[in-house]
């Protein structure tokens, strides 16, 4: 059992929780979208959950009544364990490091510069994606999300810093 996606999974049930919690004090209209949301994230938290536990008794089951010790299983198990080894677990968590300073930083840079900047250094770090579409995702992101938060549900969103603001 990985026990990384099963924590991953709780997580994410546990993140979507407290967002629909929150949510619920917001204003009728302003809280439509972080519910819709909150329920999407705790759904696929507890896919990933059931992927994982199911998936597990499953294989239990399988080798159990001896089917699956072929050769093909155990070299498919020897490469899951090779990369497992090669992982570079700092780096998930300098990325939740990243998003709290991201948070921190969005008051005082604006939305624009702050969300520039996280998902430049972010997607550098994790580096498999190519420059030219990270800036794609990245303009798209930007213009998603001003269009619902600023357009659609007319919240005062910080854009850019105080300073060029007034």
């Amino acid at each position: 059992m990985n026990i990384s996606r099963l924590v991953l999974g709780f997580f994410a049930i546990g993140i979507a929780a407290t967002f629909y919690i929150t949510a619920m004090g917001y204003p009728a209209k302003a809280a439509n979208m972080p519910l819709i949301y909150s329920v999407a994230v705790a759904l696929l938290g507890a896919a990933m959950v059931c992927q994982e536990v199911f998936g597990t008794l499953r294989r239990r089951q399988l080798s159990a009544e001896g089917t699956a010790t072929s050769h093909t299983a155990a070299t498919e198990e020897e490469s899951v364990s090779g990369q497992a080894r090669h992982r570079k677990p700092w780096k998930a968590m300098l990325i939740f490091l990243l998003a709290a300073v991201y948070l921190y930083t969005i008051s005082i840079t604006g939305y624009l510069i702050a969300t520039v900047g996280f998902m430049v250094v972010a997607l550098a770090m994790i580096g498999h994606v190519s420059w030219r579409f990270a800036a794609i995702g990245i303009v798209m992101l930007v213009a998603v999300v001003c269009a619902v938060f600023i357009g659609f549900l007319g919240l005062p969103v910080p854009l850019l810093p105080p300073l060029f603001s007034s």
